[in-house]
């Protein structure tokens, strides 16, 4: 009785293996190029009916309509470009464009934007650190500013408070060459 069970289980495993090849032949065909591209070629063939003009009125009517589409969106994105430059700021990779008013590239660099952090303070509000998104105009430009850090640039550093009026609150470095103001800090 053993031995049948185990011939059995043999001839089982012996159906296994052709079975197995004939599986990875099939993918392998399904896999190439030329096949797809018959393949590709057929469910274009089923799908479109060649022998009535209609599909072609129907293709015709269809490129029309995605032509008039494509220009709507032109005019409508046409009309919401600035007027004059402008500039596209990334906060992900603190890097900035100018921009003409046709929206080709004059200048990109480097700039500081929020770490999009927050930052917990005993026995106060938490400090939000988030670049704003939005359209803003720029109210104002400096060159060479100076940043009178705040209490949150000690605290975060884990250095005492100085005085409102100390000295250690100056650093003519931090913010760069130039800065420019949007408003709200």
């Amino acid at each position: 009785m053993e031995i049948e069970e185990k011939k059995a289980k043999r001839n089982g495993i012996y159906w296994i293996i052709p079975i197995l090849l004939f599986i990875i032949f099939i993918m392998m065909v399904y896999d190439t190029s030329a096949f797809q591209d018959y393949a590709f070629k057929v469910k274009s063939w089923v799908t479109s009916n060649p022998f009535t003009s209609k599909s072609l009125e129907g293709n015709e009517k269809l490129e029309s309509k995605t032509k008039n589409d494509i220009n709507s969106i032109e005019d409508k994105l046409e009309k919401l470009m600035p007027p004059k430059p402008y500039i596209v700021v990334n906060t992900t990779t603190n890097r900035f464009s100018l921009r003409s008013s046709n929206g080709d590239t004059i200048r990109t660099g480097a700039c500081s934007t929020g770490k999009d952090e927050i930052l917990i303070v005993p026995n106060k509000k938490p400090i939000i650190f988030k670049t704003p998104k939005g359209i803003m105009t720029i109210l104002n430009k400096r060159t060479s500013p100076v940043w009178t850090k705040p209490d949150w640039a000690f605290i975060e550093e884990g250095l005492p408070i100085p005085s409102a009026r100390s000295s250690e609150r100056i650093d003519n470095s931090t913010m760069g060459d130039y800065a420019l103001g949007l408003g709200n800090g």
